[in-house]
């Protein structure tokens, strides 16, 4: 795994290169961000060479009475200026992958930090309403607590005005100041880590903008290049591109051998200082509650189940959050369910699902007591929707309802009904 040594180690380099060959412009850069080596992306080193570029090449068309400097020299300084760029390059690289590794490592909290230190922090997400709480747990029991995002549904977002220019501090790293922020604010506000969420967002609110034009996608490749977001995909296997119904209602021939890939967004550092200087306090992602509680790299497929069942529950009318419960031994663990869960509503009604992507989950509803309240549960297939409702239904569950990803897919244009099973 990547050290983080590795990165302060590059960050030093960049800057002994900037203090030996365009040590004014770096004095310049501290005297007005006294901060600056410490906390500069890679994006600020580019413009700040950019600057220095620029300076040179004005005192090249206007010579003055200083010493000329041989071809020789200018020469190194040109060298020692593009190792800088390359090893400018590389600290934004070796940063992503740091940033991702950090964001997978088993057993880590996403925790709230002091104010004071809000610039490097990832910020504590609201407390949710009372109608988002999971269903109570028996008396005598002691349940770990749950984290918890907020309920929200496609007609809740009100998003904040932005400023109609970007705050000077990045006002060279971006290309497009008001479609980028857009793509930004609407993250930083749902917390919704499905791409393809954002772009349809960004679409309905642009208007005339496809979710999938390639100027969109083009916003989001500077995003993710700029650190202001980062970007992980996620295989969901067995889940295939949906296939129609023929015209006369026959049943769809079989679903071509690609699984769907998806790709999941939260905010980088970047990003949040950015919205913070918008005057946004952004909450914590999808992506960040899931990671923060199941802490296992090999989860990932189980959180990208968990953020497209969302995103098709939002599409059909529902407000969603996602809850992260704890481990399989601990007593009073929800439904019975050890997983991440969903919570959605829809006219006054919440239901707690249960996030399943394995025939374990059976084991644990065998191993508990049969609920008040309708089983409910999303799994990949179809068939292992099947076996599952199978299995619940044995083990007690006299109500219930189940849905899968495939299922969902191939009703996503028509806006199939949620739930394909219910008894």
């Amino acid at each position: 795994m990547l050290a983080e040594g590795q990165v302060r180690e590059f960050r030093r380099l960049v800057v002994e290169f900037a203090s030996a060959f365009i040590a004014e412009e770096l004095d310049a850069r501290r005297r007005a961000d006294p901060r600056f080596t410490e906390r500069a992306a890679p994006a600020d080193w580019r413009a700040l060479l950019r600057s220095a570029r620029q300076e040179q090449s004005v005192a090249s068309r206007w010579p003055t009475a200083a010493p000329t400097v041989d071809a020789a020299a200018q020469s190194q300084t040109a060298g020692w200026q593009a190792e800088a760029e390359r090893l400018t390059g590389e600290v934004a690289r070796l940063t992503a992958e740091l940033e991702l590794a950090q964001a997978f490592r088993p057993g880590e909290l996403s925790s709230v930090r002091a104010e004071a230190d809000l610039q490097d922090r990832v910020s504590e997400p609201p407390a949710p309403p009372a109608s988002s709480s999971p269903a109570p747990v028996k008396p005598g029991t002691t349940p770990k607590a749950l984290l918890t995002g907020t309920l929200l549904g496609l007609a809740d977002v009100r998003l904040p005005a932005l400023p109609p220019v970007a705050p000077a501090r990045f006002a060279d790293q971006l290309q497009a100041w008001p479609r980028e922020a857009l793509a930004l604010a609407i993250l930083g506000v749902t917390g919704w880590s499905m791409r393809l969420g954002i772009a349809d967002m960004l679409s309905a609110t642009l208007g005339g903008v496809k979710a999938s034009a390639g100027s969109l996608r083009r916003t989001f490749s500077v995003l993710t290049k700029r650190g202001f977001w980062i970007e992980h995909k996620v295989t969901l296997a067995g889940v295939h591109t949906p296939v129609a119904e023929d015209a006369d209602g026959a049943e769809p021939q079989a679903a071509p051998a690609e699984n769907t890939i998806l790709v999941l967004v939260r905010l980088g550092d970047l990003g949040r200082d950015l919205l913070r200087a918008c005057g946004i306090q952004p909450i914590l992602s999808e992506w960040e509650l899931l990671v923060a509680s199941q802490g296992n790299p090999a989860a990932v497929g189980l959180i990208g189940l968990a953020c497209a069942f969302t995103y098709h529950a939002r599409l059909r009318g529902y407000a969603t959050a996602l809850a992260a419960a704890g481990d399989a031994s601990a007593p009073g663990r929800g439904q019975g369910h050890a997983g991440p869960m969903a919570l959605v509503r829809q006219g006054g009604k919440t239901l707690q699902v249960a996030i399943t992507g394995s025939d374990a989950a059976g084991a644990v509803w065998r191993a508990s007591p049969p609920q008040p309240n309708p089983v409910a549960f999303v799994t990949l297939t179809p068939d292992l929707r099947d076996r599952l409702v199978v299995q619940a239904q044995v083990a007690g569950a006299e109500h219930g309802l189940a849905t899968d990803l495939q299922t969902l897919f191939n009703t996503q244009e028509a806006r199939g009904p949620l739930w394909a099973v219910e008894w």
